[in-house]
């Protein structure tokens, strides 16, 4: 199967790629492999899944007039490797990466790299998707990316320790299917919510951090 390799500068470059790339891995044991559940959309037809140079996928239904397509992409953390070009400063975490993925792969797939998005609060992250970090990007659609839809909705889902998971809608008229959109919008989610991320520490973890003693 075919992996997104994304190439981002931070200000040090950074290599995303997936463990196993050249496996032929089936979507269900990526929803494993994340801990993942998914619904199939109730009236469209899945439909082979095509070449995709910016975001691979790995799931792809589409409405029988052709009106809405969705795109499922998973990436399971434990898959995820960093080909890290700094010496002077450790690697980061693939839990680390999950806000500058999206924003990187929202602005390739928009056009002249506008998007609009915003990153859901943690209840409403944990409510709809079982997840410790959501976010939401709306743009016009690239014409590099397709040359059959003109807008686009991506809806990036992240879980400590379990996976990445993207949901593209590709139409013409995303107004038209906002409540589509809307029935579908978590149908890829998390079975758990196991792994908040940004906590706060504890009282308790505060009071086992080493003090900095006070001088003069």
């Amino acid at each position: 199967m075919s992996w997104f390799r994304l190439v981002a500068m931070l200000p040090v470059i950074l290599l995303p790629g997936i463990a196993g790339a050249s496996e032929d891995i089936g979507f269900q044991q990526l929803l494993e492999e994340g801990g993942l559940e998914f619904q199939p959309p109730e009236g469209m037809q899945a439909k082979k899944v095509e070449p995709a140079y910016v975001m691979p996928y790995e799931a792809r239904y589409v409405s029988k007039g052709g009106e809405l397509e969705v795109r499922y992409a998973i990436r399971p953390l434990q898959r995820i490797e960093i080909d890290y070009q700094d010496p002077h400063n450790a690697a980061p975490a693939p839990n680390d990466l999950f806000n500058m993925l999206f924003r990187t792969l929202s602005e390739t797939l928009a056009r002249d790299h506008q998007v609009i998005s915003r990153i859901y609060p943690a209840d409403k992250a944990r409510e709809e998707y079982r997840a410790g970090w959501a976010a939401i990007g709306v743009f016009d659609l690239s014409p590099d990316i397709s040359s059959k839809y003109r807008e686009a909705m991506l809806i990036a889902i992240h879980q400590n320790d379990k996976a990445d998971a993207y949901t593209l809608f590709l139409t013409n008229d995303l107004a038209a299917q906002k409540a589509r959109i809307k029935e579908l919008r978590s149908n890829l989610k998390f079975k758990l919510f196991e792994n908040p991320i940004n906590t706060p520490p504890s009282p308790e973890a505060l009071q086992q951090l080493p003090m900095i003693e006070e001088k003069g």
